[in-house]
């Protein structure tokens, strides 16, 4: 078994540009190239060749502020099969001006050979929810590997929140991601992902059975400046089970929030996140260097309570943010 992470300063890269398929195609195939941990996954599939068509998605959403209307819509949208994304609607009751949108990927999986690319813009006071429509399911594997692109930029001003449903890593699943965020001080981004094992009761060997997943995550103040920060987290099981003492100490569910915010909410979000270690979770708070916010990290042994947790933290950063929690919870969720 082997894991690797750290939060670390610049390595003197750039945000990659997403802003048309075509650019985000050249900064995926950068991102593959850099990535040393795919070098055993390099195959290409005998079913379809990789970043075929149908298995290079890409969506780009631009969210705007309506003076007129009161309210922040999806003014532009760009997107390639298999990703879509349905119009915004205005379900947060909190935050009625508040445009969400739900991504969608047609293919209902990620199968080895798929390339996606998001990209999403706030623009100048703009506030925006983006989630997904479920689990993303990264199937089995046995040639190459699949990899995701995400930029998101934000404006003066400017309020962006992604939190997608968990990712479920199958047994033998292969998976590279690299989120790249841009943001002035005055602007607020909420990330967050939660990381499922494989599928429990499916196959003996299906809990922590997949062979890699990386995940990236660089934040910048302005486009074409280095990192103010950096993250990367590579996860390659073997024999052991990272549910040894040191590693997860017995919990099977990761769930990782990152609150990018003004430097004056950074010590009180913190101190109130707290930490503690209880039978079902274990939770704590990161400052992030240059006072860019709070990293939020929970460990437990199901999905519900790791979600319920990480609720507790968006919440939390909304009321002290924008002077309001969240509603509550819809009932199907």
């Amino acid at each position: 078994m082997r894991e690797r992470s750290a939060v670390r300063s610049s390595s003197g890269r750039k945000a990659p540009d997403c802003s048309s398929f075509e650019a985000a195609g050249k900064a995926m195939e950068e991102l593959e190239r850099r990535a040393v941990e795919l070098e055993n996954y390099r195959d290409e599939p005998p079913q379809m060749k990789s970043a075929a068509v149908g298995k290079k998605g890409y969506l780009r959403l631009d969210f705007r502020r309506d003076e007129r209307l009161g309210k922040t819509v999806l003014a532009d949208l760009d997107r390639r099969v298999p990703l879509l994304a349905q119009k915004a609607l205005y379900w947060e009751e909190s935050q009625p001006d508040m445009a969400c949108v739900i991504t969608i990927a047609a293919t209902g999986c990620v199968v080895q050979g798929d390339r996606m690319a998001l990209d999403v813009r706030a623009e100048k006071n703009a506030h925006a929810l983006v989630t997904t429509q479920s689990a993303t399911k990264v199937h089995v594997m046995d040639h190459n590997h699949a990899a995701q692109l995400q930029r998101f930029r934000l404006e003066e001003g400017s309020w962006l929140e992604y939190v997608p449903d968990p990712l479920i890593l199958h047994r033998h699943a292969r998976y590279v991601q690299d989120t790249w965020v841009t943001l002035p001080e005055s602007a607020c981004f909420i990330y967050g992902e939660m990381l499922v094992p494989g599928r429990r009761w499916h196959h003996e060997e299906e809990l922590f059975g997949f062979d890699l997943y990386s995940a990236g995550f660089h934040v910048c103040r302005e486009d074409g400046s280095e990192p103010i920060f950096e993250e990367r987290l590579v996860l390659e099981p073997d024999e052991s089970s990272f549910c040894n003492a040191g590693v997860m100490d017995g919990f099977e569910i990761f769930g990782s929030m990152f609150a990018l915010v003004p430097e004056a909410l950074v010590d009180e979000l913190a101190r109130d996140a707290g930490s503690a270690v209880t039978g079902e979770l274990a939770w704590g708070a990161l400052k992030l260097p240059a006072k860019a916010g709070v990293a939020f990290r929970v460990l437990g042994h199901g999905v519900e309570s790791v979600r319920a947790k990480m609720r507790e933290f968006h919440s939390l950063v909304r009321e002290r943010a924008l002077g309001r929690p969240l509603p509550p919870e819809f009932l199907w969720r």
